[in-house]
């Protein structure tokens, strides 16, 4: 938040934008490494050490792809919440603009409505309301 000396107090939201991108960047990462160690190589019995380091390493590499899924979508998620949140906070700092100088106006008292948002037929979403997430897709 910035003080009195910017005309008033105001949510800075542009450093949220830099940490949705290094969130989306780490996820990009991620993908990048999943896809840069996938097995592709099939291995002979004793390549590996014996009859049971094949099936070990098998199973140690399907977990990790499965994991590095999981990290690289969850990151991906996150940067996109992180985008949401920070549109959230620019609206609500604009309509608390549009309603202070609605109740400033003329400095006295009117029955007449605030303003409509810049945007009229868009809703903003309900304030706590959990934005959707990777599990409401197929």
């Amino acid at each position: 938040m910035s003080g009195a000396g910017s005309g008033g107090y105001r949510i800075d939201a542009s450093g949220m934008d830099g940490e949705a991108g290094k969130l989306d960047q780490a996820g990009n990462d991620v993908g990048a490494i999943r896809k840069a160690v996938e097995d592709h190589m099939c291995y002979s019995q004793d390549a590996l050490g014996g009859s049971d380091s094949c099936p070990a390493y098998d199973n140690f590499a399907a977990t990790w792809q499965s994991e590095a899924k999981t990290l690289e979508a969850a990151l991906h998620e996150l940067a996109d919440k992180v985008g949401i949140s920070q549109r959230n906070y620019q609206g609500a700092d604009h309509d608390t603009i549009v309603a202070l100088h609605s109740a400033g106006a003329n400095d006295g008292l009117t029955t007449m409505p605030a303003p409509a948002a810049a945007h009229p037929g868009t809703t903003s979403p309900t304030p706590g309301a959990r934005p959707p997430s990777l599990a409401d897709f197929d």
